[in-house]
């Protein structure tokens, strides 16, 4: 049976399954490309998302762009030892108010109202904006999937409850684990770990391994997600989290064809297509055979950062990871 949507949160929390090891993080070169990859791969989704539109160019500015710079914020200002009050308090001074949605404003005015995380979080907060926010923890953390799922999970809360909440630690851990895994397969199945298993986020993904080791169509795959996991919402966290995986999957080691059949299993393709591409950029870093044109620069809607390198990027993401290189 269907959880009601943010039911059980702190119940679920505590159901986690054992973390397992923590695997050494690449040596800091590598790990740069693997970033500056992540950060590529982000803009590039967020482009193809946008080719749906009809327009755009590889550089103009996305929500998932914004939501990610957001989260380096967090952890510059306050490094990882940020609370999620501190996180509702930058979001009052750099988030513009019309840049958020659904969950997200209706907590920015509970923000603004005085509430305080996790109060700020409404009962309908079990949509996926809140992942969008959450894999540029793991970001900092490779290697450890757990210390980057609870990151996340002290930023969702700000806007969001129960499967919103999961499906933020789930992709931080996905974003972790991928920095050292085998192959995307590899890293869906660590990030397993880092969710309740009773939750709706976990069965989803364990639903689409199952399906990848059986060989099904991706069309298939796609059409039972949406059937199960569907809503109303296309913003679902659960189902999101579903094609997010199946992208991973069934894209091989191919990062355009991973972006590109997220796309086309449809959705909220503005915040899955870019996230596909993080993890994606991370997995085969920056030297990957990206397409011709991705972008170098992107445009983000956050004061005091405008249009930003991605090599920069990387190099900001790098230095809040504990690891640092020098600035050419």
């Amino acid at each position: 049976m269907r959880r009601e949507k943010g039911e059980g949160v702190d119940a679920l929390i505590d159901e986690l399954p054992p973390a397992g090891g923590i695997d050494p993080p690449p040596v800091r070169a590598v790990l740069f490309d693997r970033i500056h990859g992540g950060w590529i791969g982000r803009c590039l989704g967020a482009h193809e998302a946008r080719q749906g539109l009809g327009s755009g160019l590889a550089e103009d500015r996305s929500d998932a762009v914004d939501r990610a710079v957001l989260s380096l914020r967090v952890l510059e200002s306050y490094g990882p030892g940020f609370t999620s009050a501190q996180v509702g308090g930058l979001w009052l001074l750099t988030l513009p108010f019309l840049r958020a949605f659904a969950a997200e404003q209706a907590a920015y005015l509970r923000l603004l109202d005085g509430d305080l995380p996790p109060t700020t979080a409404g009962d309908g907060s079990a949509s996926g904006e809140a992942m969008t926010r959450a894999d540029l923890y793991g970001y900092v953390a490779p290697g450890d999937p757990r210390r980057a799922a609870r990151l996340a999970r002290k930023d969702a809360v700000v806007s969001h409850a129960g499967e919103g909440v999961y499906a933020a630690m789930w992709c931080a851990a996905l974003a972790a684990a991928a920095f050292t895994a085998r192959d995307a397969a590899q890293a869906v199945g660590v990030s397993l770990r880092h969710v309740p298993v009773k939750s709706e986020v976990s069965r989803v993904v364990r639903d689409v391994l199952v399906a990848s080791a059986r060989g099904w169509a991706w069309d298939r795959v796609v059409a039972e997600v949406r059937r199960e996991f569907g809503s109303d919402d296309r913003h679902d966290a659960s189902g999101s989290a579903g094609l997010i995986a199946a992208g991973l999957l069934w894209g091989g080691a191919d990062p355009a064809r991973q972006i590109g059949l997220t796309v086309r299993g449809g959705w909220d393709v503005h915040g899955t297509a870019p996230l596909v591409g993080s993890i994606a950029g991370v997995l085969h870093g920056a030297e990957a055979g990206w397409p011709e044109g991705v972008a170098t620069r992107v445009e983000t809607a956050l004061p005091g950062e405008g249009i930003c390198a991605l090599r920069q990027l990387a190099r900001r993401t790098l230095a809040v990871s504990g690891t640092e290189l020098p600035l050419r």
